[in-house]
This record gives structure tokens, sequence and C-alpha cells, in this order.
């Protein structure tokens, strides 16, 4: 037996090498084929014009295309970089990448990156159908409409969630390292950028201003000023600048920014080209002489961050959250002769104090996390297909959270649809003025998912926030 056995594995070997042998013979040609091109021609990129060369002279299956070449080797080169924010663009592809800090476009609202082949949600923007659907910071997307999107690039992916407005895309989102994908359904329409938002709280005697940035576009730090101005002149005491999910944009407008708040002679920040020569971004104004508190969040990213570490660091004053992205590069965008665009990173910044905050983030003075149901997502119904009864899904999980966070009392949270699920969303339907059934139908699941985002937004449980209002009442 031993002899027999010895002897398979000796014959499966030999097939082995066999086999290899006979796909690794190549057709030799009948004439030697000569150098395409002269390496002394091209210098270092020789072989990178010879292979194109090649490629349109022999290669059986070419199509004419000598762009999809070029952007393939450029691509291919900026790959090798192994830099998530150095990308580059076609003519269209740059368009695209700029328009959510210039102008209105159909999407679903949310600024994105890639990483290891993932295309990653940096943040959603506020009030966004991306963020009315449950889209979070870190999330990433694994599927489009039932396509699997891992190892696109960023545009590719980017141009398949925008589409006309009215319509829908499902995201195939992985959360928090969970294998199993949650699906969630978005309504794309127009993303308009209003980029700052003021409301006026009035907290005993206390009049405080809350101002929301929600990226650094071209006209941002305008929007900043008459947005403090304006709540100046109502009497504003105070000031909370809000940069959660806000995923950064122009480094002139958040400099400007931090200019008008800030005394004269203060450190913005120092920026650094790859030879340690940096140039060095200083306050001028005369600044404000109220207390200012700063939010972040993990989606802060980028010129967010640059805000947020000037006002801790040369400012002094409170920031308040959790740490932020950590994106401490700066990209330039170069237009080619094709007016096609690479974005490159060209310098590092560094904070007021010198830190470089890549891949760490700025650290709050004050660490608070938001809720727990902030991170829960829109109840999804596969194929329409209800929930019910003695069913087991991870959407049901998802409703189980929902509906404890709303105040209803729900046995378990383990995705089990069970006699007290039955008895909640009863509960719920009937409080909603849906018909009563215990079934978690399409009315159902949008009810529940429209209650708790504004659950989200109802600021007194912003714990975060009412933090920020809590610092600036003793002050």
């Amino acid at each position: 037996m031993k002899r027999n056995k010895t002897f398979l594995i000796i014959g499966s070997f030999s097939l082995g090498v066999v086999v290899t042998l006979i796909l690794a013979l190549v057709f030799k040609p009948a004439t030697q084929v000569q150098t395409i091109v002269s390496p002394s021609n091209y210098g270092e990129t020789s072989s990178v014009t010879q292979v194109y060369d090649a490629l349109k002279t022999y290669y059986y299956f070419y199509d004419g295309d000598d762009q999809a070449l070029i952007d393939g080797a450029i691509s291919g080169m900026i790959s090798s970089l192994d830099d998530p924010h150095s990308t580059y663009f076609t003519m269209s592809d740059y368009e695209n990448f700029v328009e959510h800090l210039e102008e209105t476009y159909s999407g679903i609202g949310c600024e994105v990156t890639s990483i290891n082949g993932y295309t990653m949600i940096v943040s959603p923007f506020p009030d966004s159908p991306a963020d009315e659907a449950g889209i979070l910071a870190n999330d990433l997307v694994v599927e489009i409409d039932g396509e699997n999107v891992v190892g696109q690039n960023l545009q590719e992916v980017t141009n398949k969630i925008k589409g006309p407005v009215d319509t829908t895309v499902t995201l195939g989102i992985q959360r928090n390292d969970n294998p199993e994908l949650i699906y969630i359904e978005v309504q794309r329409r127009a993303i308009e950028q209003e980029t700052v938002k003021t409301e006026l709280m009035t907290i005993g005697d206390k009049k405080i201003g809350y101002l929301q940035v929600t990226t650094f576009g071209e006209n941002t730090a305008n929007e900043f000023k008459e947005g403090i101005e304006s709540l100046e002149n109502q009497g504003m005491e105070s000031l909370v600048v809000d940069l959660r999910n806000n995923s950064g944009g122009y480094l002139t407008s958040v400099v400007e920014m931090v200019d008008y708040i800030l005394p004269p002679d203060k450190v913005v920040t120092t920026i650094e080209n790859r030879e340690g020569k940096g140039t060095q971004y200083m306050t001028s104004s005369e600044g404000k002489d109220y207390e200012v508190v700063t939010l972040i969040n993990e989606g802060s990213a980028s010129a967010s961050e640059i805000f947020a570490a000037a006002m801790k660091e040369a400012g002094g004053y409170p920031v308040i959250g959790t740490t932020s992205y950590g994106k401490g590069t700066v990209q330039v965008s170069m237009p080619l002769d094709d007016h096609s665009s690479l974005k490159l990173t060209t310098q590092v910044w560094k904070t007021p104090d010198g830190n470089w905050i890549n891949e760490v983030g700025v650290e709050p003075t004050i660490v608070v996390e938001a809720p727990e149901f902030y991170y829960y997502y829109q109840v999804y119904l596969t194929d329409g297909k209800s929930l019910e009864y003695d069913m087991v899904d991870s959407s049901i999980a998802n409703a189980q959270n929902i509906l404890t966070a709303l105040g209803y009392q729900v046995g378990r949270h383990d995705g089990y649809y069970d006699k007290s699920t039955v008895s909640a969303v009863e509960n719920f339907q009937a409080d909603n003025e849906i018909l009563v059934t215990g079934i978690i139908d399409n009315k159902t699941a949008s009810e529940l998912t429209l209650a708790l985002r504004n659950k989200v937004r109802d600021k007194q449980y912003d714990t975060q926030l009412q933090t920020a209002l809590e610092v600036l009442i003793q002050e």
C-alpha cells in the first residue's frame, strides 16, 4: 500500500511537470522580431514607449483605442505610488472630481477615497441622500446595483453611484469589518453646495452661535464670514464651529477662515515640500474676542483638520468629539496637454506646533462619542420582501436597534423576529398611523428610517454638541 501511494504522488508530480512544460511552450516566429524603438531615443522611458508600440503593432486584440493604452499606463504609474490621494483624471473624470466644490450635481452627496482597492466613504454631506439613508464615514462600497466594484478605480465607482435626479442606486456596504454586506438604497437628487449653515441658540441668558461647515469650497470663506457677522448682529456671545463629516477642500479657504478667528501673528499651518522647505501661513487680522469651540469626528479630514489643529494649538480653544480622519498631505491639480489632469501629492502640512497628523488625526481636547444610534442605518428590505415573525435577517437586527432607540421595548437584537419585535412594530405602527400588522413592510421600513433620522437631527441628543454648549455656558 505504501509503495502504491508513493507512486501516485510521484506520478501526479510528473504530470504536473509535463503540463507546466506544455503551457510554457511559446510560438517562435520564423524571423527574429527587431527592437521596435531604440532605447536611446527615449531615455529612461524607452521601455514604456516600446510596450506601447508593441501593443499597437502586434497585439491580436488591439481595437485601435490609443487613449485607453495611455490612460492605463499613467494609471499604473500612479497606482504604484500607493497613495490614495494621488490620482490620474481624464478630462471628464476631473470635472466630476471638482463638482462637489464648485457646482450643483446629481448624486447621493458624499466624499469618497480609494483604500486598498476599496472605495471608502470619507463622509456623507449633512442632509444629503447618503446621510439620510444612513451611510457613514469609513463605510466600504463593495457593490453598486448588484455589481461588485472592488478593485475598480475611484472614478469608475463614483460615475456608477451618480445618475439622473430621482433615480435610485443600491450600495452594498461593508461596515466595521463585518463580512456580511449592508444593502442601502439611496435616491439621487441635485446636490447643492450650501457650505455654511448657521443658527443662534439661546440657552438661559447665553446666546451661542452654531455654524456648520460642510466643505471648504471656493466661496466658503466668504460664507463663513457672512454667517459669523449675521450671528454677531443677533447678539452672539460665543461660537460652535461644526466640522464633523467635513472632508476638506481648498487650502486657501481654510487659511482665510482661521485668519478671521484668531488674533494676528498666529501660525495657521506650515506646508512643506519633499526637500523639507516650508511655507508658513500666519494670521494677520484682528480676530475675535469670544470663545470658539470646534467639533470634529472621524469624517473630518484635510482642511477640517487644519482648522481644528489651529484652533487647538495656536488659539488654545477646545476641540470636542472624536479623533479626525488623519490626512496630512496636500495635492495639486496639474493639467496635461490632452486636457486630462494629475492630482498629485506634492507637499505635507503640519500643525502650528509642527505635528504631522497623517494617518493619526487631530486628537480632541475633550473626547465625546456620538450616540450609538447615530451608527444605525436605514431598514432595507431585500427585493422589497417584508420582514415578519420567525424570520432571521441582519435587517431585522437593525430594525430592532432602531425600535429600541425610539423607545420601544424589544427583547432581543440578534436579527430573530420574535414576539417582542412583533409587539414593538405594532406599537410603532399605531403611533405613526400605519396599518397595524406587526410586519415590517415598505411603508413601515420607510417610517422607521425617517423616525431615526429625525432623532439623529434633534440637537438635544447630540452628545458632542451638548458638551460644547456646556463648555461655553461655563465660560
